[in-house]
């Protein structure tokens, strides 16, 4: 299993807790499944002990005792059976209801985390990705420990019955012993190896995405690579499926050695009785008994082994990932501020993303004035992103402090923070929804506003877009859909714009390369008319934060602030850097030729 900070707790607590989650499902059902799975063990058993009964019958030729076994024998076959039937259906039900339940608290749980740190920490994707595709299993717990608890009855009533014949028969238990030790070990190593091998799957379903879906499809057509993509996938999984067959085998010749062991005592045994003083009802009772005690050993190691399983594989990921969860929440929550007054002040910041040694803010300290509109500039990979996502609460900075009005980000419950939070992405999310709740999304309590809307769309030069399409708002975005329309990359990018305008009054607007699929003309216009709207309001208590790599958009900032080398390394108006002729000079007079812009 991976090795880090967080490792999965123990499985006895994982166990317990998806015990108390299925419980929470449907705890009517839950008890219907285990009257009826634990007690059809009763007549299973009983029914060795009537035929043992029958075959007494027949040999002393008692009528009466004959036609007596004859109706309980039936009796108990139709109960086991009805038992049976009712106890699969039960279990149906609550697999179902409890599928749904499982699937929609992961959902919550991985969604409701207010960092990113999950979603790219290898060892923490492997599990969230086997926790996503066994969610459904964690409902069949209770199926399968019901099932298990019936077995071991079984298994208890069987020996008992035994016993009866000759107490030294109580002994095959012990030779089905090296069996159950060597399921357990099977169980365990097979499913460390494959936590171990999460990668190959996750690699095998890259491929599988870039080989099916429309947006990769028309490279691998035009470059010729989809033999490649398909030989990568076979490759992934090839390498899973090399891997997990050494184990199987390798398991599999214990696990017969173990089964070979009982088979012979339990031959040994038959014979014993057989060729001694034993009678015929006896040597019945043994043999019906002894091969169900086979049959119940196995129906317990299998039970077990799916327990297992599911404990290891679903369970303790589960509670592990609530722990995460748990863990993101502040102890002592501050509220974030109704007003920016002084601003947003980072202090020595450092931050290297998981999994890698180079950090991708080194020590930077900055401030950002209430009230100004701030653009951020640099080379790729000079952190620029970085200091959204951190502003952003979706990671903790590895040093130092961000301040908001001097109180410390960290303190702040991310929700609450992001509630004053507005903002749109360069990696922006296609809402496939009519176009009206796609941008109505950018906030949620006035999703359905029409004004808000309205406002939203022209905010950002949206309108244009808006009027081209034959429903206007009221259509249907993504052509996968009946009467869908699919956009450019540049009205996507409009719409997600538009969605990150919805807030009103937010005290910080993050705009991360927001309009990287427009021309930089229409980028200019855009960002300069809502500088001048923002200057206009008469509480400027907010903070809006650019970040472009078009310097002729950043022009009209009330401060610029340049990264390199993840560092700032230069910060002031566009007429003050350019006058400073340092990096903002040299990268503006680059673009500036490029562009054929006049300084």
């Amino acid at each position: 299993m991976p090795t880090d900070d967080h490792p999965l707790p123990s499985s006895w607590r994982a166990l317990g807790r998806t015990l108390r989650l299925g419980w929470s499902a449907s705890p009517g059902l839950i008890a219907v499944a285990f009257a009826t799975t634990v007690g059809a063990a009763l007549p299973d058993v009983l029914i060795a002990a009537v035929l043992a009964g029958l075959t007494e019958a027949v040999v002393s030729g008692g009528r009466t005792a004959m036609i007596t076994a004859a109706v309980l024998l039936g009796a108990l076959a139709a109960l086991s059976w009805l038992l049976r039937v009712v106890s699969e259906r039960a279990d149906r039900r609550f697999a179902d209801r409890a599928a749904v339940f499982m699937e929609a608290h992961v959902v919550r749980l991985q969604s409701g985390i207010p960092t990113l740190e999950h979603h790219e920490r290898p060892a923490y994707v492997d599990r969230a990705q086997l926790l996503r595709d066994h969610a459904d299993t964690l409902s069949e717990v209770y199926q399968y420990l019901f099932q298990a608890i019936g077995a071991l009855l079984r298994l208890g009533l069987t020996t008992a019955l035994l016993m009866t014949v000759h107490p030294l028969l109580g002994l095959l238990v012990l030779f089905a012993v090296p069996t159950a030790l060597v399921s357990h070990w099977r169980g365990g190593a097979e499913h460390a190896l494959q936590e171990g091998l999460g990668h190959h799957e996750r690699l095998a379903r890259h491929f599988f995405l870039l080989g099916t879906n429309a947006s990769p499809g028309r490279e691998l057509r035009v470059t010729r690579t989809r033999e490649r993509v398909r030989h990568g996938r076979h490759q992934a999984w090839a390498a899973r499926h090399r891997a997990l067959s050494r184990a199987r085998w390798a398991t599999t010749v214990w696990q017969a050695a173990a089964l070979a062991v009982f088979g012979c005592a339990f031959t040994g045994s038959v014979v014993w009785v057989a060729s001694g003083t034993g009678s015929a009802a006896q040597v019945v009772l043994l043999l019906t008994a002894g091969g169900r005690l086979a049959q119940y050993i196995g129906q317990t190691l299998r039970q077990v082994h799916f327990l297992r399983t599911i404990w290891l594989e679903g369970g303790r990921r589960l509670l592990w990932l609530e722990e995460l969860s748990a863990r993101s929440v502040s102890r002592s929550p501050v509220p974030p501020p109704e007003r920016m007054r002084s601003g947003i002040t980072l202090d020595r910041v450092s931050f290297g993303y998981p999994g890698t040694d180079r950090p991708v803010l080194d020590d930077v300290t900055l401030h950002l004035p209430a009230g100004a509109v701030v653009a951020v500039v640099g080379e790729n990979g000079a952190g620029k992103s970085t200091l959204v996502k951190l502003l952003a609460k979706m990671y903790e900075p590895d040093s130092g402090r961000i301040l908001v009005d001097g109180a410390d980000l960290a303190d702040m419950p991310a929700d609450a923070w992001r509630e004053r939070l507005s903002g749109a992405f360069q990696d922006f999310a296609r809402f496939e929804y009519p176009l009206r709740l796609s941008i109505g999304l950018g906030d949620l309590p006035r999703a359905e506003d029409a004004e808000a809307v309205d406002r939203a769309v022209e905010r950002a030069d949206a309108r244009t877009l808006v009027d081209r399409l034959d429903r206007g708002l009221d259509t249907r975005l993504g052509n996968t859909w009946a009467g869908g329309v699919e956009l450019s990359e540049g009205q996507w990018q409009k719409v997600a714009l538009a969605r990150g305008y919805m807030r009103d009054a937010p005290l910080l607007l993050l705009l991360d390369e927001p309009a990287s699929a427009l021309d930089a003309e229409t980028e200019h216009l855009l960002f300069e008319r809502y500088a001048e709207r923002a200057r206009a309001l008469s509480d400027r208590d907010r903070i809006t934060l650019l970040v472009s790599h078009r310097f002729s958009t950043v022009q009209m900032a009330d401060l610029i602030v340049v990264m390199d080398g993840a560092r700032v390394c230069e910060r002031g108006t566009h007429e003050e850097l350019l006058a400073l002729g340092g990096r903002y000079a040299e990268l503006y007079g680059i673009q500036a030729r490029a562009y054929r812009v006049e300084r």
